[in-house]
């Protein structure tokens, strides 16, 4: 059944006027009408349907405990008495994976900190399942899904996409969607920013096969437009200046 935006945020405002207090995730995945993960779909997030409903949104899920997680974690494996996905995360758990990923570096390592085993980047899954991931996230999504759409919505790490078909473009076009390549080019500023996020996140300037496996984006998008990896890590890190595309 479709709900109309305005039907979402009455929901919230809803839940709020019951609890004396803005809702958190947590909460409106127990208490509310609708699922979570629809809010996501139609407002980007669930902070951003919060102030879309008039509110203003509680602290990030990146401020839990790592300990907080892992108990999660732990909790809805339990629950489903199996290895929860991510997708499993974000449709039953208390947090999305993206508070994982903000706390661990990826759903893996999260994984592995919890005490199972990683999928240890998409070694089993199988072309065709990756590709079928994205037909279902497409049908749910009602749009093409993008990069950010699988890392917070899907079954896989969209990472798995670009070692695998080269590009989360390649990978579209083998599920049979066209990308919007003007919209979704991305900025060099961008390309940048993601270098500065990982050496932050490891603690020293990033490897080509680093990015490969842990990035955003794939190497090879810097060398074509950097010339060379090391030429991106020296624009990124030693503050000289660059060209934004108009």
């Amino acid at each position: 059944m479709q709900y109309s935006d305005e039907e979402l945020l009455e929901e919230i405002r809803k839940l709020t006027s019951e609890l004396g207090h803005t809702p958190s995730l947590a909460e409106f995945r127990e208490q509310g009408r609708y699922s979570a993960s629809t809010y996501y779909s139609r407002f980007g997030s669930w902070n951003k349907a919060v102030k879309e409903a008039g509110y203003n949104p509680n602290e990030p899920d990146s401020k839990i405990s790592e300990e907080e997680l892992v108990k999660e974690l732990q909790r809805l494996s339990d629950e489903l008495d199996k290895k929860p996905t991510a997708s499993d995360m974000n449709e039953q758990g208390k947090y999305w994976r993206s508070a994982y990923r903000n706390e661990f570096g990826s759903w893996n390592n999260a994984l592995e900190a919890a005490g199972f085993e990683s999928e240890n980047v998409g070694a089993t899954i199988t072309d065709k399942e990756l590709i079928q991931e994205i037909s279902r996230l497409a049908k749910r999504l009602d749009k093409i899904p993008g990069f950010n759409d699988m890392e917070d919505l899907g079954e896989y790490d969209p990472t798995t996409y670009s070692h695998r078909f080269g590009s989360w473009n390649e990978a579209l076009n083998v599920a049979g969607f066209e990308p919007d390549t003007q919209g979704s080019k991305i900025s060099e500023r961008a390309l940048l920013d993601e270098i500065t996020r990982l050496r932050d996140e490891i603690g020293n300037p990033p490897s080509a096969r680093q990015m490969d496996e842990v990035g955003k984006y794939a190497s090879a998008t810097y060398q074509r437009r950097f010339e060379s990896w090391s030429n991106a890590i020296e624009i990124a890190l030693d503050g000289q200046s660059f060209c934004t595309e108009s």
